[in-house]
């Protein structure tokens, strides 16, 4: 493997990660079973197992509804996104990030002042992907 160059521009193509989806679905699930063993009336627990489902629901069309087609970087540019609308949107990178081994996730600024926040897991994206992104996160983009 080549090293790539400090300024070179940066393309991370993403795709939904089974492992976040697995998570949120074992979440929910966990909720369930212990809604449905509370000692409330039938209607009641109904009533949670309903909320449960709805937030399964609920959370579920976020997540794919936030998860970016791409996501890129260049010294010119800076920090951009593409949606799975294929609008592509500029952003700021505020300084949190959290750098897992299996989980990323970066806090950027869109305009108008509102945040976005970008989780990618390991099956996210290609492996050299991810590294470079944590290189990114870690010690900040090169400057001209």
């Amino acid at each position: 493997m080549s090293l790539q160059a400090c300024g070179e521009r940066f393309e991370l193509d993403i795709r939904p990660s089974r492992l976040i989806v697995t998570l949120l679905f074992s979440m929910h699930a966990i909720a369930a079973v212990i809604c449905a063993q509370l000692p409330l009336p039938l209607p009641d627990r109904l009533v949670l197992l309903l909320a449960v489902l709805g937030s399964l629901g609920w959370n579920g069309v976020r997540f794919w509804r936030h998860t970016p087609k791409r996501l890129l970087w260049s010294a010119e540019e800076g920090w951009r996104i593409i949606d799975r609308n294929d609008a592509t949107r500029m952003l700021e990178l505020l300084p949190q990030a959290y750098l897992g081994t299996w989980l990323v996730m970066a806090h950027f600024r869109l305009s108008g002042n509102k945040r976005r926040t970008i989780m990618l897991a390991r099956d996210s994206c290609s492996g050299v992907g991810l590294r470079r992104l944590r290189v990114l996160l870690r010690y900040g983009t090169p400057t001209r």
